[in-house]
């Protein structure tokens, strides 16, 4: 469920999140109109408006700290991905000072490797799917051209260990955004949002049970302030994923490969 609701836009994230929580948020309402006839709503009343203030701290906490973390990721992907995009591109800039046959190779392999990107392992990190196990042959095959002949002079020499370190940061690289693309808001992360918030609506409605105009009101001001802090997180949770605000593999076409 999670899954389909951040593969959404930007809009339908929005229009969930804001409908779900206006809907909980209307179903207590109702229960709270239904208990304010019967005698047990002086009871509720006398709940003291001080419960609100642990309740609405550990949300905050908790709202905070996965913000952080989800802002930090984002950050995190972009870095990986123009890493890697760097190193791709010093691989093929150093492939001139290569021998012909090694420079051919060098640049198909890595020609390879960005198709790889661009038709597999892209789609794979939108399904949360992608893992290690699949080893790019593009790289390993630059890798395995570099190492295929023995330098002749300084300069090759040169061009050859910086092109394979070049290979080894692009591996290191696509290891970490593959990794970083398994990284989520897990679903009991999600509960606790979801139960904080019911405690604190039920809790508003015990304090104005006997004022309905002021318990529809404050419920709502409460009810939108959490859906816009959870469409911030969903739409940032995943950012390889394909909804929300999403990474496009636009980088590596920039790697020109002639």
């Amino acid at each position: 469920m999670l899954h389909w609701v951040e593969s959404q836009s930007i809009l339908g994230i929005t229009l969930f999140i804001f409908g779900f929580c206006y809907v909980l948020t209307m179903v207590i309402f109702g229960a709270a109109a239904i208990l304010s006839r019967r005698a047990v709503a002086k009871e509720l009343k006398a709940a003291s408006p001080v419960t609100l203030t642990p309740l609405a701290v550990i949300l905050a906490l908790l709202l905070a700290f996965l913000s952080s973390r989800v802002w930090t990721n984002v950050d995190r992907a972009g870095g990986y991905v123009g890493q890697e995009a760097s190193a791709l591109r010093q691989a093929v800039l150093l492939a001139d000072a290569l021998p012909p046959d090694v420079r051919n190779s060098l640049r198909e392999s890595i020609k390879r490797h960005l198709q790889f990107i661009e038709t597999h392992d892209w789609p794979a990190m939108g399904r949360g799917e992608a893992n290690l196990q699949v080893i790019p042959g593009g790289l390993t095959d630059a890798m395995a051209a570099i190492l295929s002949f023995t330098p002749a002079q300084p300069a090759q020499q040169l061009a050859q260990e910086r092109a394979l370190v070049a290979i080894e940061q692009a591996l290191d690289a696509r290891r970490d955004r593959t990794r970083l693309s398994q990284v989520q808001i897990a679903p009991v992360q999600w509960i606790v949002i979801i139960v904080l918030m019911v405690l604190i609506l039920v809790t508003i409605a015990m304090i104005h049970i006997d004022n309905r105009t002021a318990m529809a009101a404050t419920l709502s001001i409460f009810s939108t302030a959490v859906a816009l802090c959870l469409v911030l997180l969903m739409i940032y949770d995943r950012p390889f994923a394909f909804g929300g605000v999403t990474m496009a593999p636009t980088t590596f076409r920039e790697v020109a490969v002639e």
